[in-house]
């Protein structure tokens, strides 16, 4: 996983927010983890018991430090951990149980000077947002109920968070999240079935 993006959960502000995280997605965690896997939410991989929180929290156990990047896919959660020193630690959590599966250095020998200097100031602009991964996920929850699959923080003149929520019926919404503040700034639908039909039509037109 590249880490073009500096995203950040501290240890102690993710246990305060997860709260909150698990609360807006339904109230308290045995519901957090029922609608992980609603089988409405056609984008989470079936078996999906674990939140994004919840996983977070299992890989800082594993290896202290920050949150850098949370995503969900067939293979579970992946989670990349940003230690005090600067080095970075993937870790795979199951999605099913919350084990940690997999505990590794994630190092990039191709990033040039050029490119640390970059995830240098990302994780500066990151370091000073007042809304957490968790704190967006919960903020995107209020905005498009579902499952969040992934958080990614965007660094620039106004930093935000991109939160993508699977939703029922193959809805996807990418719910974008003000770093500063909290308020949610765009709310966007994709209907992944809609988008289905439409490659399908395409693939009927070229062989006509």
């Amino acid at each position: 996983m590249g880490i073009d993006a500096r995203r950040i959960l501290t240890g102690r502000r993710l246990l305060v927010t997860a709260l909150a995280a698990a609360a807006v997605a339904g109230g308290g965690a045995a519901t957090a983890a029922a609608a992980a896997q609603d089988d409405g939410d056609g984008n989470v991989p079936s078996g999906t018991r674990v939140t994004a929180v919840q996983a977070a929290q299992a890989a800082l156990k594993a290896a202290p430090g920050t949150v850098e990047d949370i995503d969900l896919d067939d293979d579970g959660w992946e989670i990349d951990v940003v230690a005090s020193g600067g080095d970075v630690r993937t870790v795979n959590v199951d999605a099913g149980s919350g084990a940690v599966v997999r505990n590794r250095a994630d190092r990039d020998d191709d990033d040039d000077a050029g490119d640390r200097r970059e995830a240098a100031a990302e994780a500066k602009a990151l370091g000073g947002a007042e809304i957490t991964a968790a704190d967006a996920a919960a903020a995107a929850l209020k905005a498009a109920s579902g499952t969040v699959t992934s958080v990614d923080f965007r660094a620039g003149t106004a930093p935000a968070w991109e939160v993508e929520v699977a939703g029922s019926g193959g809805t996807e919404h990418e719910v974008t999240v003000d770093a500063a503040s909290g308020e949610v700034l765009q709310n966007q639908a994709d209907d992944r079935d809609d988008d289905d039909d439409d490659d399908r039509d395409d693939d009927q037109g070229d062989d006509d």
